[in-house]
């Protein structure tokens, strides 16, 4: 395995920030129950016990209210219909029709034509306070983009699987480390296994043998590296620049000029004292997502208190400077936790991951390509191939997972590496297109 950076993890890897001496995470990373296939191999590469838990998700309103969504012993999908209905940022008139969509969701895999969530929402007059308080917040951390751009086709997705589909799926698993050190014992036991890891080796080309069959690939610093088989998992743009010449205008690699792709922000801050004892909190009606309380998730027992912020989609902060969004950032939590204020800040960081997923906009499917490539020998990985996901952690190992049994395939020794879905409830539907 070649890594081009110094450290694993690629987009959910850890830094040391600038002026505390902490790692800071690239953005927070979470995890559903639903996500089967990366807890299995969180479970393999002896990190299981690396995640916490969470069955509550808290809301913050600017008024200070809190409301929790938590499951009930109730098979799905009426496991969090009670709390659902105790949520006090939400009318009745809001729950009735929340409630009326995720029926038609339950009933279908998706609608007739993909079309941008919103538009989806507002043909079913949706009031404009569900879409606010519970849509959009909920939808957008989960898929990383806007309603008004976000594939219906996904959003239906998350909801069946995780929220409708298991009384478990929609429970929230949160590291209790940094993402290095989570990261780094999955490098020790491939190497365990006998799988070199080379950090700093980048990879610059492929290397064609007499019968254009891809058979290795070219580094920076010395000869190629023979192969039987290349995986890439770079995003489709870097990809682009390594394949041999003509290969890039072929229609199955020509596509990838067409991802778009989505940011993501966060906000660090370390505070001098004790400024709240909740975990992590959705933050409604405000440019900041959700807090995390990372004293609080990493499990230690200290009177300061570090704070992580997180914006998804966020295309209004690529354009800010640091100063300016640790102000605005600064500005939202001290309003929304009242323990902050007077609460010294002694350090704190900005990250703004620029291209942190591919814009899952309707009909980018049509974009996203299998495993097999056109050139033999050379097979695709990544959360950006065809995985049936968006862009995740998950989606991630389910296309790490595709490539090897495409290659399994390919040496006469087919094998299921996909670990199957948690059984849905016989309510959720899946034949028939909503309209």
């Amino acid at each position: 395995m070649l890594e081009a950076k110094s450290i694993p993890g690629g987009r959910a890897s850890s830094y040391q920030a600038q002026d505390a001496e902490e790692l800071v995470d690239n953005c927070q990373h979470v995890l559903l129950g639903c996500c089967v296939n990366l807890i299995d191999f969180y479970q393999r590469a002896g990190v299981g016990d690396a995640i916490r838990w969470h069955r509550e998700i808290h809301f913050l309103e600017p008024n200070g209210r809190w409301s929790t969504l938590r499951g009930a012993r109730l098979p799905a999908p009426f496991h969090l219909l009670p709390s659902f209905f105790r949520l006090g940022f939400l009318s009745l008139g809001d729950k009735w029709a929340i409630a009326a969509a995720l029926l038609t969701m339950m009933r279908s895999p998706g609608p007739r034509v993909d079309l941008p969530m919103r538009d989806w929402l507002d043909a079913r007059r949706m009031p404009e306070r569900a879409v606010r308080r519970f849509w959009r917040p909920i939808l957008v951390s989960a898929i990383n983009e806007d309603l008004e751009r976000c594939s219906t086709r996904y959003a239906f997705q998350f909801f069946r699987m995780g929220f409708l589909g298991h009384p478990r799926a929609y429970e929230m698993g949160i590291p209790t480390v940094p993402l290095r050190d989570l990261y780094g014992p999955c490098v020790a036991r491939l190497r365990e296994a006998g799988c070199p890891v080379e950090f700093r080796r980048r990879v610059v080309g492929l290397q064609l043998n007499a019968e254009g069959r891809v058979s290795g690939a070219l580094t920076e610093e010395d000869a190629p590296l023979p192969a039987d088989y290349v995986v890439s998992a770079l995003p489709p743009r870097e990809l682009l620049a390594l394949l041999p010449t003509g290969a890039a205008r072929k229609p199955f690699f020509a596509r990838f000029e067409k991802f778009e792709t989505s940011p993501i922000s966060a906000a660090h801050f370390w505070f001098d004292r004790e400024v709240t004892r909740r975990e992590h909190g959705v933050l409604l009606d405000r440019p900041v997502h959700w807090f995390f309380n990372k004293t609080r998730n990493y499990e230690r027992e200290s009177e300061a208190t570090y704070l992580g912020l997180v914006v998804s989609a966020s295309r209004e902060w690529l354009t800010l400077s640091r100063r300016e969004i640790l102000a605005e950032a600064e500005r939202e939590i001290r309003a929304a936790l009242p323990g902050t204020r007077g609460a010294k800040i002694t350090h704190a960081a900005v990250i703004k991951e620029a291209r942190a997923t591919f814009s899952a906009t309707p009909g980018v499917d049509d974009l996203r390509p299998p495993p097999e490539t056109p050139l033999a020998g050379l097979y695709l990985a990544g959360d950006w191939i065809r995985t049936g996901w968006p862009a995740t952690m998950e989606s991630a190992v389910r296309g790490g997972r595709l490539a090897a049994e495409a290659i399994l395939a390919a040496e006469g020794r087919p094998e299921r590496l996909l670990v199957p879905e948690l059984p849905a409830s016989p309510l959720i539907r899946g034949n028939r297109e909503a309209g």
